[in-house]
């Protein structure tokens, strides 16, 4: 027997609905033909499939579509974070189907954090990264009721781990001495010194230093663009001369004959460090100064580009300055107050 057949085929190859019924059925063919138009205008065109895993994926994948202008793209850097943290989810939430992830599911992931091992059994709770995770597989999830996966996000209001966050406050000291060895090595190493005191003059993230380039030097000081948020206002860090001699010694850095000129404080071959080059030339920088500090016998602590910025933003607010916002970009103080403000001692004027 013939048969009539008509469905709505997507593009991933799943029929969202298929019906059939006897060719010689006149009257149900019609009645099919009807139900079918009906239905492919309910049809929502390929929606992500593969368990939350597979809408992992799909979130990125509609991240990366999304043009730069768009207010729901996040930022490079902190998209290529969460695909980090991502990584993780995936490994525990993979197989789920991302209806049957449960409240309970995330507290045990939560719960998995605070007891977490190193590679050699060592305990290596990691709160703050779960917490992070917990956040972002939120976000995906209620992206995924966006697309009909779920239709309640089991993670909203969720507990968070309680965290002791370190209140990392670089000395002048230490700032000093990474510049001195920076400049007794030569090189990457005093290039990656430069970019410290340039991110602690500059109040900058890390993302922004490492890819500042020649056109944002101007007569007036440094054009800066926001590292996550493109769309906001550029910020001009006017010239300092600790500030001007700083960019000069950096774009004086002998490097490669052949290398490009355009990044301030690209490689020896004049591109962006990667992120593990970075680290590692960070990595000995440091270790020569916490050398050089015990032969001194003085203090001194490892510290990172992330570290430059609180530092420039205590120091501001120490000598009282009135431009600290704008200087961070930020539309608002509380993210100056909460995360960058690191002064030990307070101090204000009396009331009378």
């Amino acid at each position: 027997m013939r048969v009539y057949s008509i469905g709505y085929k997507m593009r991933s190859g799943k029929w969202a609905f298929r019906y059939e019924c006897p060719a010689s059925d006149a009257p149900a063919i019609a009645a099919l033909r009807r139900k079918a138009i009906q239905e492919s205008a309910k049809v929502d065109e390929d929606r992500p499939i593969g368990g939350f895993a597979g809408l992992v994926d799909a979130w990125f994948t509609w991240q990366d579509a999304l043009p730069a202008t768009s207010a729901d793209k996040r930022a490079a850097s902190t998209i290529a974070e969460n695909r980090r943290e991502a990584a993780n989810l995936k490994d525990v939430w993979g197989n789920f189907e991302p209806d049957e992830i449960t409240r309970t599911m995330g507290y045990d992931y939560l719960e998995a954090c605070l007891t977490a091992t190193d590679d050699d059994g060592k305990l290596r709770p990691r709160p703050e990264k779960g917490n992070k995770e917990i956040a972002l597989a939120h976000l995906i999830l209620e992206w995924g009721i966006r697309k009909g996966k779920l239709t309640v996000n089991p993670l909203a209001k969720l507990r968070k781990n309680r965290a002791v966050k370190q209140q990392r406050l670089v000395t002048a000291q230490e700032m000093a001495l990474a510049v001195e060895m920076g400049r007794q090595h030569g090189g990457p190493q005093l290039i990656v010194a430069l970019a410290l005191r340039t991110a602690w003059l500059c109040i900058r993230r890390s993302v922004e230093v490492r890819a500042l380039t020649r056109h944002a030097i101007t007569d007036d000081g440094i054009l800066w663009t926001d590292g996550k948020d493109k769309t906001k206002a550029k910020v001009l860090i006017e010239w300092s001369p600790e500030l001007r001699a700083t960019i000069t010694e950096a774009l004086g850095v002998k490097r490669n004959k052949d290398a490009g000129t355009i990044l301030i404080f690209g490689n020896m071959s004049g591109l962006r460090y990667t992120k593990g080059g970075w680290k590692s030339i960070l990595h000995d920088l440091m270790t020569e100064c916490e050398a050089a500090a015990a032969k001194r016998r003085i203090e001194f602590r490892k510290f990172s580009l992330q570290d430059c910025r609180p530092l420039g933003v205590s120091d501001k607010l120490d000598r009282g300055d009135q431009d600290t916002q704008d200087a961070t970009g930020h539309r608002d103080g509380k993210m100056i107050s909460q995360v960058y403000d690191r002064r030990k001692q307070k101090r204000a004027k009396p009331a009378a």
